[in-house]
């Protein structure tokens, strides 16, 4: 059997480090610009190769995460440092954007390219597609089953690489926008803001319900193995060296032994150890072998470090906690209350064991009772991690690459006619639509794929599981046997639907576009319109429009946008229900159902009074959306008036529009 790659996170040099001396096989780090965890301390432009050197010198691959997608305006620096990591000899560029994955493909045809979980690859037909279009490696969503996974590492020859321990998002990767919506910080630009981890209250209740628990797949390593896994990939950026290297050193422990040998059982106990000290959140296999419904923890949280336990008793700056865990001196901590979160960190000044209690003596008298806490740090694994570093020699010596200039593509302009697209997903909507001049998108669900009759333009889910891809194979071919018929795609694996059918294919707002170069991608790909991402913001719309695409977009005047899909089963508390959660400063709403949770803004996307200044960027095709709004022909009587300029609404919800969330000064120059 072939030897499983254990991937292992840097975001600090400290954590690179310890990264190499665990012997990880491979590491994936970032860059200052275009990284999926922009707050992490990164690596500058200059000082990567000498990294990159130091772990080849230690027989450890290095990957780059270029993960984000990129702006008009940000593809020159884009491919500036394309171009220095491509120079520096990384084995592989960890990628969302399409058009950076094009511009890859054509100029640095060396540098392999790897699908981040960003791109959303969840069945087979997606790896297919990335097979195709020359990705070497995708990294599968975090969502799947092991039967999902075998399925699809059996149905074509690309490397696989799963997540199998850390941090996991609400959101199917590359699917968020609720960070985006609430304040311009978008998951799918580096930026965000962690919403789902905040406190939040309904109908008199509140607690965590959108922060799962941390991933644990170490007891499955032998079923990832014989499915043919590539590498299994450990969370965490944004951790310290201490978690980097307990984890690594754990997981290849695992990986490398034989589950026959008569050391077995302490080499698992040896790997527990470490794992249970990783300082993070409890752990869940998530949907790996079964559907989990304890996922969720609504009474801790977010993480701050490993849970020890609730103060019993207080008194002045001593306290008692009751925990089964290990504590020292020299470790770490924290303490807050869980009511207002607001956790502190304090120093211990004596520690004495009683019972199954420890008695802890601290340099502050403000910990109550009733207070939780938590350990951060292992102070003495903390010296063995600062001795590795002092140990290592890493070069200084800057690299100088020249700047990479390359064509920006060019697009024929075409005259089209003026197009208004209105979606529904509820067919009692036809009831009130007389317009015929309205181009009717059905929305397809499962609930509602035998009502295909009275529409020649299908929008396909950016989710669908491997299970019912025969479901929507068969539904298209039937579809395509008649003429004229018009799909909006919204994830990778949907091209491979129609290699044999004839279909006009747009892109929806999944699928996203926000530089000209992507655009090009999904144009050779047959693409003859696509949806402006709806978190997308009017000065770069207008910088697309420029570029020569104003007659292929498509605007998002209206509606209520999924702003996140999960496929985690929600919290009891939440279970089959439609409410609205507010964390005291944002509120959003969430459809729990069987097959999957949604979450939406709470007021509908209104538009209208911008059509004007979209109009003057020559942009003339609209799309209204009806998805989740119960039928109602006032309410459609009003939006459609609006539209035509006959009556006004006040904007409730203008999302990214006129902010601007996500300028390049923010992020600063290129650190070289």
């Amino acid at each position: 059997m072939k030897k499983i790659e254990i991937l292992a996170p840097a975001g600090s040099k400290e954590s690179f480090i310890a990264a190499v001396s665990a012997k990880a096989d491979a590491i994936y780090c970032g860059l200052d610009h275009f990284s999926a965890r922009s707050k992490a301390q990164n690596f500058s432009a200059g000082q990567i190769a000498n990294f990159i050197n130091y772990a080849h010198a230690n027989n450890t691959k290095v990957y780059i995460a270029f993960n984000t997608l990129i702006k008009e305006d940000e593809i020159k620096d884009a491919a500036k440092l394309v171009n220095i990591i491509s120079s520096a000899k990384a084995d592989a560029i960890i990628v969302q954007d399409f058009g950076i994955a094009d511009l890859v493909k054509k100029h640095f045809p060396d540098l392999k390219l790897h699908l981040s979980t960003q791109g959303a690859i969840h069945n087979s037909l997606g790896a297919i597609a990335a097979k195709k279009l020359g990705f070497k490696r995708a990294v599968l969503a975090r969502e799947l089953s092991i039967s999902q996974i075998k399925t699809i590492s059996r149905s074509c020859n690309i490397e696989l690489e799963v997540f199998v321990h850390g941090s996991l998002c609400f959101c199917a990767s590359g699917l968020c926008m609720m960070s985006s919506f609430i304040g311009g910080r978008s998951a799918n630009r580096g930026s965000c803001a962690q919403v789902c981890r905040r406190k939040w209250k309904f109908d008199n209740k509140e607690g965590f319900y959108l922060s799962p628990k941390d991933l644990n797949l170490s007891q499955y390593i032998k079923d990832l193995k014989n499915a043919g896994i590539a590498s299994l990939k450990i969370e965490g950026r944004m951790k310290n060296p201490q978690y980097v290297y307990k984890t690594v050193r754990a997981y290849k422990m695992l990986a490398e032994s034989d589950e026959q040998s008569a050391d077995w059982a302490n080499i698992v106990k040896e790997a527990n150890t470490l794992l249970s000290s990783d300082f993070a959140r409890e752990k869940t296999s998530f949907n790996f072998a079964y559907k989990s419904d304890h996922i969720f923890e609504p009474a801790l949280p977010k993480q701050i470090g490993s849970f020890l336990g609730e103060v019993l008793e207080s008194d002045g700056n001593k306290f008692k906690v009751k925990t089964n865990k290990t504590l020292n001196l020299n470790d770490s901590f924290k303490a807050g209350s869980p009511k207002d979160e607001n956790y502190f960190r304090f120093k211990t000044q004596n520690i004495e064991k009683d019972g199954d209690c420890y008695e802890i003596t601290a340099d502050t008298d403000n910990i109550r009772k009733g207070y939780f806490i938590f350990k951060t740090a292992d102070g003495n694994f903390d010296d063995f991690i600062n001795a590795l570093i002092k140990k290592s020699k890493i070069s200084n010596e800057q690299m100088i690459v020249k700047d990479a200039i390359f064509p920006r593509p060019r697009f024929n302009k075409n005259k089209t006619p003026a197009q208004l697209f209105l979606k529904i997903d509820d067919i009692h909507w036809l009831k009130f639509i007389k317009n015929k001049d309205l181009s009717l998108i059905l929305a397809l669900n499962k609930d509602n794929l035998k009502q295909i009759s009275n529409f020649n333009f299908f929008e396909i889910p950016p989710f669908i599981e491997e299970e019912d891809l025969p479901i929507y194979q068969s539904l298209i071919k039937t579809i395509c046997k008649n003429s004229g018929k018009t799909f909006f795609l919204n994830n990778l694996s949907h091209f491979e639907f129609f290699n044999d059918l004839k279909a006009d294919l747009n892109a929806g707002a999944f699928l996203y576009v926000l530089n000209s170069f992507s655009a090009d991608f999904l144009i050779k790909l047959n693409i003859k319109n696509f949806v402006f991402s709806i978190e997308d913001d009017y000065k770069n719309i207008s910088k697309l429009c420029s570029a020569g695409l104003s007659d292929r977009g498509i605007f998002y005047l209206s509606g209520l946008p999924v702003l996140a899909f999960s496929k985690m089963r929600a919290h009891k508390d939440l279970q089959n229900k439609q409410v609205i959660l507010n964390s005291g400063q944002d509120s959003f709403k969430i459809i729990s159902t069987e097959t999957i949770d949604a979450v939406l803004s709470p007021i509908p996307i209104m538009l209208f009074n911008k059509k004007f200044r979209l109009e003057k960027q020559q942009i003339n095709k609209f799309l209204i959306d009806l998805s989740y709004i119960s039928p109602n022909e006032q309410y459609l009587n009003t939006i459609l008036a609006a539209y035509n300029g006959k009556q006004f609404i006040q904007n409730g919800n203008e999302f990214n529009f006129d902010r601007n969330p996500y300028p390049l000064k923010e992020r600063g120059k290129i650190r070289t």
